[in-house]
């Protein structure tokens, strides 16, 4: 009986951690579901921004909405409709503006957004100064959002807004693919870059205002660029870029709602961070990019170049029977010593040189392979010498061009095959 209690108990317990934990989820299932598609339709375009570097324009969108909202919060009162389309006409009016003022003056572009979207910002904290008595008008709202206002009219707006730009991305994604990479080509295909771009920029400030409710738009501009900017280092193919951004988008809506109501935070700045924390992750653990991946690839072509250079010094100490008795440690200075005990043991395990004392040999295989190492080095000395380079330097340059040594073939034909170098030390000739 105690057991069966104890049972109970537990699988009570677990009810009651499992409510406390996902209730407020539940009860605001209607916000967390607008934050979500919102999150994954930001995290969508920001991938384009990105791309095109625009990162700059979407900030200056995000905040020169806030004249359009404010116009049409003085003629409609808080209808979603009026609201949406002043925002999405301050937007437009934005984009086309920076365009103006980088065409016609001696603005460059980052001049240009900055002083187009202070002034239009500046006209919207005007514009709300001028409000009637009694007015209420959210500022703190409108720039770091409250997903728990959200109410089905939101909801309403945000799915006529995403099947739109969803839709536009599907049906121009192959010019909008050419506009990222390569405008040019875009504009000698007979695309239209200005329409595109002006397209891209429509979908932008409409997704920026179905964002507002969630996280505002200061918040807005962190959703748009930050998924965005984590795919980027995990992927080099924008389909996987737009999917990627997208889903990191609405997970870190998901997990940043959660987390705001477990620890009594605003749910707009805990999306954010979430964000943020999976863009550093990315930036210290992506496969290929990541400070991981770079660090590990810098180690590996760094033993590499000192085993090549094991190797050559060997092939060295051969050709100089008088340097016999030299210390490897001491001619490959200022490698440390450590360091060149260890390539040796690596090219001893590849059966490149013996182990003897006090220096290793090379085996026949690892002959060949330093003899092509010597070859590249002296080719590129020579390469230099006819290029004009002072003699003094030839020796210290070829040290860093020769361990491109599948150059050298092309390095030899280019230079007429000569038999010695500078210095007059022969050219090994490759073998067969």
């Amino acid at each position: 009986m105690s057991a069966e209690r104890l049972l109970a108990e537990s699988a009570a317990d677990l009810i009651t951690w499992q409510e406390r934990l996902l209730s407020p989820l539940i009860d605001h299932r209607l916000q967390l579901l607008c934050s979500v598609v919102v999150g994954a339709l930001l995290g969508l375009l920001g991938g384009f921004v990105v791309l095109r570097r625009m990162s700059l324009i979407g900030d200056a969108i995000a905040h020169a909405v806030l004249p359009g909202v404010v116009i049409a919060f003085l003629l409609v009162s808080t209808g979603v409709t009026g609201l949406f389309v002043g925002a999405l006409a301050a937007g437009v009016v934005t984009a086309v503006a920076i365009s103006l003022v980088t065409r016609f003056s001696r603005a460059k572009e980052d001049a240009a957004i900055g002083i187009v979207f202070t002034a239009m910002f500046a006209v919207g904290v005007i514009l709300i100064s001028r409000l009637p008595a009694g007015t209420h008008f959210d500022l703190k709202c409108f720039l770091f959002g409250d997903p728990l206002a959200i109410t089905e009219t939101d909801w309403h707006s945000i799915l006529l807004i995403a099947p739109v730009v969803v839709g536009t991305i599907l049906l121009l994604f192959h010019p909008l693919k050419l506009l990222s990479f390569d405008p040019v080509l875009a504009r000698t295909m007979g695309f239209n870059t200005s329409l595109l771009h002006y397209v891209l920029m429509i979908l932008l400030s409409a997704t920026i205002v179905a964002a507002l409710r969630s996280v505002g738009v200061i918040m807005a501009v962190a959703m748009l660029v930050t998924p965005a900017a984590t795919a980027y280092q995990l992927t080099n193919r924008l389909w996987l870029l737009l999917t990627v951004s997208t889903a990191l988008g609405g997970l870190s809506a998901a997990v940043g709602m959660f987390l705001a109501f477990q620890f009594n935070n605003p749910p707009g700045p805990m999306m954010v961070l979430v964000a943020t924390v999976v863009f550093l992750l990315a930036m210290a653990l992506a496969p290929e990019r990541g400070f991981l991946a770079v660090a590990l690839r810098r180690r590996r072509i760094r033993r590499h170049i000192l085993e090549e250079d094991v190797l050559k010094m060997l092939a060295r100490f051969e050709e100089a029977p008088q340097r016999a008795g030299a210390s490897l440690a001491a001619a490959l200075t200022p490698a440390d010593p450590r360091a060149i005990g260890r390539a040796v043991e690596d090219l001893a395990r590849d059966g490149l040189v013996t182990r003897g004392d006090p220096e290793p040999t090379l085996t026949s295989v690892g002959r060949a392979r330093a003899q092509e190492m010597l070859r590249a080095h002296r080719l590129w000395e020579t390469y230099l010498a006819q290029e004009g380079a002072a003699e003094r330097h030839l020796h210290d340059e070829a040290e860093r061009l020769e361990h491109a040594h599948e150059l050298a073939e092309e390095l030899d034909r280019t230079l007429g095959r000569p038999a010695a170098d500078p210095q007059g030390k022969t050219i090994p000739r490759p073998e067969g």
